[in-house]
């Protein structure tokens, strides 16, 4: 057989799954790219929610962005989700790399039809996988932390593929035009490029450093001569725009940003001020410098930065809890000084 028929023969179609949580999402990004450049014979679907696909449409090595099932509702909704389990079987995936193992994600990929399904090694749910992928690493009997961006290459690695040079966030290929009209509006109220930018987030109670820290360090940096750009997103202009008000000359509130264009209005920035969040992970993506502050979570776990990015953290000993809420207040991002984060941004500034 020679031709198209003989080519689709040695086609591999890998469906790889992460949902949801945009950090974790880019964080696969490296071990998916590292697939392709294996085997361009290979087609990519990767299933993510509908939110992320303008984001992620331009990478070229994904074949296709793949919606997740719709949500059983109603008689109705039953029917639709049979239509969508077929339509994913008339695919003839060979292998699903499940990355969120959820209960969700488990049961869509056994539901896939494919004769491999690789995820993570936890609870019931291990049952839907043919080959499981320890979600921690344990060195001389103790578990380590390690990254969803090292979880993500352990998942690849059962097909083959090594960390060798692959790092912890894959840059995105979305352009800079897009972001071009946000970029003009700052421009117009007297924002310079080079700017700070700053991001408050919307976060549990336990990983939020105080509105007044914030609004300290863009008067900080106003002094120094340095423009500040609070970002904000879905849920969070109201807070962005009080520390903007609060901080006075210097601090600027851009419009309202999509997603698939904040890579490109990121790059505008001189770094990212952040807490540990996705848009934290999309700076580093974009290829901008962050300063992030940590406390309820590791960031031996989730900080996935390079050599520009820093970490500041109190180091309490109680740190890391993972608690929503803490009982005592979160001393540990309480305890983050503006002095400490001034001296992360001039360290990579200078």
């Amino acid at each position: 057989m020679t031709g198209r028929g003989a080519e689709a023969l040695l086609e591999e179609t890998i469906l790889a799954i992460r949902l949801r949580q945009l950090g974790d999402i880019l964080a696969t990004l490296g071990a998916l790219k590292a697939l392709k450049q294996a085997d361009r014979r290979r087609r990519i679907l990767f299933m993510i929610d509908r939110q992320y696909h303008a984001l992620l449409e331009q990478e070229p090595y994904l074949d296709e962005l793949v919606a997740p099932p719709p949500r059983i509702e109603s008689g109705a909704g039953i029917a639709e989700f049979i239509r969508y389990v077929d339509d994913l079987r008339s695919r003839h995936v060979s292998c699903v790399l499940d990355f969120h193992s959820n209960p969700r994600s488990a049961l869509i990929s056994f539901l896939s039809g494919a004769p491999r399904r690789i995820g993570f090694d936890v609870r019931v749910r291990k049952i839907a996988y043919t080959e499981r992928e320890p979600r921690a690493r344990l060195l001389r009997g103790r578990k380590m932390n390690i990254t969803s961006h090292q979880s993500a290459l352990g998942l690849a690695g059962r097909i083959g593929i090594s960390d060798d040079g692959i790092g912890p966030l894959c840059e995105l290929s979305a352009g800079d035009k897009p972001a071009a009209a946000a970029w003009n509006v700052l421009k117009g109220m007297g924002a310079r490029r080079g700017a700070v930018g700053i991001n408050a987030g919307n976060p549990y109670p336990a990983k939020a450093w105080p509105d007044g820290c914030f609004i300290e360090l863009a008067r900080r940096l106003s002094r120094d001569g340095r423009h500040a750009v609070v970002l904000w997103g879905p849920g969070e202009r109201e807070r962005a725009e009080h520390i903007c008000i609060e901080a006075g000359t210097g601090v600027f509130l851009p419009p309202d940003i999509p997603l698939e264009d904040l890579p490109g209005f990121l790059r505008n920035l001189s770094l990212v001020v952040t807490i540990d969040s996705g848009l934290k992970h999309l700076a580093v993506a974009a290829g901008v410098p962050t300063v992030t502050v940590f406390g309820p979570t590791s960031p031996e776990e989730w900080h996935m930065g390079g050599v520009r990015d820093r970490v500041v953290s109190a180091r309490l000993s109680c740190s890391p809890c993972r608690l929503l809420a803490c009982p005592f207040g979160s001393p540990c991002m309480a305890r983050v000084t503006v002095d400490a984060v001034h001296e992360a941004i001039a360290s990579i500034l200078q």
